[in-house]
């Protein structure tokens, strides 16, 4: 049976809910106690209470409805979210914006190339990569023409509620444009019919559609590859132009001016920019193997080589494939979120890679294959913006510290029979766990909850960090308390986190009503802010150094993650499949912070340790009877 078209229910969601005063205050203010002093909180509570009985928050609360009744589709994300969340931010989005994922190695994938640890020196393209990349980008295509023919099923929660699918039609031909204080996108083009190939930071469109006899034919994956060997074999035998993508990893401002001054040295520019934003998506081919430790590999992938090199990191899509075969997917986050996006990567790794490609280098020559190169046209000025961009860049990634932990002692069937809870909430604990085990307290926690039953839908924040589970660490390492004791600790903070997580879901949590009245007092003319927006325990309960988000069990993926939202902080995603888990986490050189690979030990023995407790309590696993 068919299912339905893709976009056929959108008429029928819900709009994103504006919360009452009262629940968002209550929440907000629960939420705080974990983080203060009696003292402390007493101080919140009163301003709490003050704006409540205010005349200014009920007229903050009618403008919001009133903002709400005018915007199209939904509050949150015509009127604040892409600028405030995203556009805004200056920081580049290089490690700070982007989100990256790791793909599982292909059915048919040469072994010669996994060989040595899968690494490979630089300066060589191999066969394989290349007929990986043609495969990966077929598969690609094929996405797209689900989208487009709305063939692609609709995403069901539980109990058959359907949710949002406008955010399929923000994966293809975006692109982030850098803007003076605040960026924008180019406009949508899911018309377009090339995709942009990144080599060695030259340029080049590839045509997936072809006219043949004036009607337009998709390209075969046989044409892919073939354009691909005619592109490798330019970039190895032909001067390399100035490498314009390191500039999309610079400081936002930067780029932005930067971008201004290429549009205006010559038409060719806007051109060959016109042509890179408009693209389906990008796709690098690296001229080397990193190897398969996920810190290497992670930090190739989401810092371009560890230099800011061969990625686009503007598009919304920048797929990547090393010499050895390895791939890899960079995103941007603002068109939409990785959850989304996932999708398109996990449907171009189902099917094997077509057999029996060489897995011999690519040996220079001049191909007969017509090859179009973008060109640019560049002064001193370019020159000169370059290498402040390799600065910049530079600056970024030697303060990144990236990895995935790859945990195979057990998953989310394990947590389901032996913890007894919910397993999101459950890898949160291990999370808050080994937090406060390395920095001996509790921290504001943000777990990302999706709201995409309601139209337009998004995101809401869940506060991990609660009254609940402020006594679970804190007992936990106190050997005076016993495991059932601390299973029940265990027990009651996932029930109080699964709580929040349903009421955020539900587009009933505090953190974007707040955003929202706060950005509509600072609007008011003569008005200061109120007193409950000036707060420290304000700022203090927003600041994530735990930014955290859980994906799909994302079985062909091999990790993902993202970049630390603050300084002294963590961006940690976590893929929990039925017998592992993959955490992919990010943080910065600094003194406050603990290394990854820190971060990772003690979380696998915050794991084991939680396996311990959960098994003393409700038994171990027995070994199945042999016949």
């Amino acid at each position: 049976m068919a299912s339905a078209p893709t976009f056929s229910l959108q008429s029928t969601l819900p709009r994103l809910p504006v919360p009452s005063l009262e629940a968002t205050c209550a929440r907000y203010l629960h939420s705080l106690r974990p983080l203060l002093t009696e003292t402390e909180f007493q101080e919140s509570e009163r301003r709490v209470q003050s704006f409540l009985a205010s005349p200014l928050s009920r007229q903050l609360q009618e403008r919001l409805i009133d903002l709400d009744r005018s915007t199209p589709s939904n509050w949150l994300d015509d009127g604040f979210w892409l600028q405030k969340a995203y556009h805004e931010w200056r920081e580049p989005v290089l490690v700070n914006s982007n989100w990256f994922m790791l793909g599982i190695d292909d059915a048919h994938h040469p072994k010669s190339l996994l060989a040595n640890n899968a690494k490979r020196p630089s300066g060589h393209y191999t066969y394989f990569q290349v007929r990986r990349a043609a495969h990966m980008i077929s598969e690609g295509v094929d996405f797209k023409e689900l989208i487009d023919s709305q063939k692609l099923p609709i995403d069901m929660l539980r109990g058959g509620k359907a949710q949002c699918m406008h955010q399929y039609t923000r994966i293809f031909g975006v692109t982030r444009i850098p803007q003076p204080q605040c960026d924008t996108f180019s406009n949508v083009n899911e018309s377009a019919t090339h995709i942009i190939i990144l080599v060695r930071n030259q340029m080049y469109p590839l045509h997936v559609y072809k006219q043949q006899n004036g009607q337009r034919v998709r390209a075969s994956k046989e044409e892919i590859e073939n354009d691909l060997l005619a592109i490798v074999n330019d970039v190895q035998t032909q001067p390399l132009q100035a490498p314009i993508p390191i500039l999309t990893g610079a400081h936002r401002d930067h780029w932005a001016k930067t971008r201004n001054h290429l549009l205006c040295v010559s038409a060719v520019n806007r051109e060959s920019l016109t042509v890179v934003e408009d693209a389906l998506f990008a796709l690098s081919l690296d001229d080397h193997g990193v190897g398969n430790d996920t810190g290497d590999w992670t930090r190739n992938v989401f810092t371009g080589q560890g230099t800011g090199s061969n990625r686009w990191f503007d598009k919304s899509l920048n797929f990547v494939v090393e010499a050895n075969g390895k791939c890899a997917l960079l995103g941007e986050h603002s068109p939409c979120d990785a959850l989304t996006a996932s999708y398109v990567f996990d449907h171009m790794l189902k099917k094997p890679c077509p057999p029996n490609a060489s897995t011999a280098n690519i040996q220079p020559m001049k191909s007969a294959a017509p090859v179009e190169r973008l060109l640019f046209e560049v002064d001193e000025t370019v020159h000169q913006h370059l290498q402040e961009a390799r600065d910049d860049t530079a600056k970024t990634i030697a303060l990144s510290d990236c990895r995935v932990l790859i945990w195979d002692q057990y998953g989310t069937t394990w947590v389901k029979k032996y913890a007894k809870v919910s397993p999101d909430a459950f890898f949160q604990m291990s999370l808050q766990l080994a937090y406060y085990k390395i920095h001996k307290r509790v921290n504001a926690t943000y777990e990302t909850a999706s709201t995409r039953q309601f139209l337009h839908g998004r995101t809401e924040t869940i506060r991990t960090c609660s009254v609940d589970t402020k006594k679970l660490v804190e007992a936990w390492e106190n050997n005076q308390v016993d495991s059932k004791t601390k299973y029940q600790l265990l027990q009651t903070a996932c029930k109080s986190h699964t709580a929040y997580t349903v009421a955020s879901s539900n587009g009933q949590g505090c953190d974007r009503h707040l955003l929202a009245l706060r950005l509509l007092n600072a609007s008011e003319p003569n008005t200061e802010l109120h007193p409950i927006f000036t707060d420290p325990a304000y700022a203090e309960s927003q600041n994530w150094r735990l930014s955290t988000s859980g994906l799909h069990a994302g079985i062909r993926l091999m990790g993902t993650g993202f970049g630390a939202i603050v300084p002294d902080g963590y961006g940690i995603n976590y893929m929990a499949a039925p017998t592992l888990v993959k955490y992919g986490m990010e943080c910065k050189r600094v003194k406050e912070t603990v290394s990854t690979l820190e971060f990772s030990k003690v979380l696998s023995d915050t794991l084991t340790e939680l396996r311990q407790v959960c098994e003393d309590v409700n038994g171990k696993e027995q070994p199945s009877a042999k016949m």
